[in-house]
């Protein structure tokens, strides 16, 4: 099943690029491109285990100091990633304009 969403994504990508080449620069901006793609996703991650570090605390102390008990599962939610590529895109954006 993954090589499938490999096999479209990569499909999608070179359909991308042929038609950059008729319409635009070319491809001597693709490695600044993916170098800023990648650079975001790290942005993107260094978010993403910050959340669930405070999360992981969070919890922990949440279990220590009252009498509930509150899943690590919790965490286990994909709208955790998509605020963490939220908050890494704006401090992305945000630090490029300083």
């Amino acid at each position: 099943m993954s090589s499938l969403l490999l096999l479209v994504a990569a499909a999608t990508s070179l359909g991308a690029l042929l038609i950059a080449r008729r319409a635009g620069p070319g491809p001597r901006g693709l490695g600044d491109a993916v170098r800023l793609v990648l650079e975001l996703a790290g942005t993107a991650t260094l978010f993403l285990v910050a959340n669930l570090a405070l999360g992981v605390a969070l919890v922990l102390a949440i279990r220590m100091l009252l009498p509930v008990f509150v899943s690590i599962y919790v965490l286990n939610d994909l709208s955790l990633v998509a605020l963490s590529c939220l908050q890494g895109a704006v401090f992305f954006c945000w630090r490029r304009q300083l």
